[in-house]
């Protein structure tokens, strides 16, 4: 069996019959992040292990993100979850859509406050993020999470930033100070995320998610491909419907003209979840707009992200060329090997990239 057939036996709801343990099918599965449903198609006990193991796992991330909103409730910061801690909620089995961290958005008036109130609780800084232009990295009982400041890097579409300037105006109150995007946005940010990911390889678990949120979700089908014509994004979702189309045989959107999809398909076959493969592809500049993301990185000029490097000095204007001299000593220091990569590398995949929509 193949990891395809093991997906639309899945979505099926089937169970296959195959009483011999696949290595190679295992191991395919977990670089996909979908080590999880083996167990469930194939009721093997050599798969068990790795979904008992999320069983376990996805509760602890679910008690994190009830301390956080507790604790952010009592101090009325307004925030939204996103990504992982939303969508395995959509999934008939939550355990089976295994997550890398939490992610939440702060406004960048709240982040020093929420910055604060996490470390005095338990959470510490992860300082592999420490240089991260979106968020801020921290962990606790072994599981990151990621604050984030703003939705997107700077080298992403206008279009894209200027819809999620404001993310609490995409959103309806769940919970006292806790907001949830709007399904249709929910969506729109998901695929615009996995375009990102997909300049440098992204996995086939992408196309679950969004089979589930169409299934599960009250998706404004207009306001949908208003918005996708609007962010250039109407081939990435062409792709994905057909997507969703040949691993469910579901159709949520006639208006979109069959096409052969398997060169898509096997694209994110080639990869793991998030491009972690050594397929040529991933050697690529893969920025959209270098210039501003060259810019925006040495000079700092998002405020939200220079106070995440220098919580103190961050904050005053007459401090900001100190944050400047200090943060470009830093790149020269620790970053010059990718910024030449970044400045000098040739892009050679412009044509898979219009294809893939991206």
């Amino acid at each position: 069996m193949n990891l395809v057939d093991t997906i639309r036996a899945y979505l099926k709801g089937e169970k296959l019959n195959n009483e011999s343990f696949d290595e190679r099918l295992l191991n395919h599965a977990i670089t996909q992040s979908l080590d999880t449903i083996l167990y469930p198609v194939y009721g093997i006990k050599e798969y068990k292990k790795y979904y008992v193991s999320w069983v376990l796992k996805q509760e602890k991330y679910y008690d994190l993100d009830k301390e956080i909103t507790t604790l952010f409730n009592k101090n009325h910061i307004n925030h939204i979850y996103f990504k992982g801690t939303v969508l395995s909620t959509l999934y008939d089995d939550p355990s089976i859509r295994t997550r890398g961290d939490i992610d939440f958005y702060v406004s960048k008036d709240d982040m020093t406050l929420a910055h604060k109130l996490l470390l005095d609780n338990g959470f510490i800084d992860d300082e592999s993020c420490q240089d991260c232009m979106h968020h801020i990295g921290i962990r606790k009982n072994n599981i990151e999470v990621e604050l984030h400041f703003v939705m997107f890097d700077p080298d992403n579409l206008d279009s894209w930033k200027n819809m999620f300037k404001d993310p609490f105006s995409k959103c309806s109150i769940k919970d006292g100070y806790l907001y949830e995007f709007l399904p249709t946005y929910h969506f729109l940010y998901c695929m615009m995320h996995f375009a990102h990911h997909l300049r440098s390889g992204a996995g086939i678990r992408y196309i679950l998610d969004f089979y589930y949120m169409l299934k599960k979700t009250n998706i404004d089908m207009d306001l949908l491909h208003k918005e996708i014509k609007n962010c250039q994004l109407e081939t990435l979702y062409s792709n994905i419907i057909n997507a969703i189309r040949y691993l469910s045989y579901t159709d949520f959107d006639s208006s979109v003209e069959n096409i052969d999809i398997e060169f898509f398909i096997d694209y994110m076959l080639s990869y793991g979840i998030h491009g972690y493969s050594n397929n040529e592809t991933t050697k690529q500049a893969v920025h959209q707009n270098k210039v501003r993301y060259f810019f925006s990185r040495v000079f700092v000029w998002n405020k939200a992200y220079r106070i995440s490097l220098y919580p103190k000095m961050g904050k005053k204007a007459i401090c900001y060329p100190l944050c400047v001299i200090h943060h470009f000593f830093y790149l020269i220091t620790h970053k010059l090997k990718s910024f030449f990569l970044f400045l000098f590398g040739k892009n050679k995949n412009k044509e898979l990239y219009k294809k893939l929509g991206v």
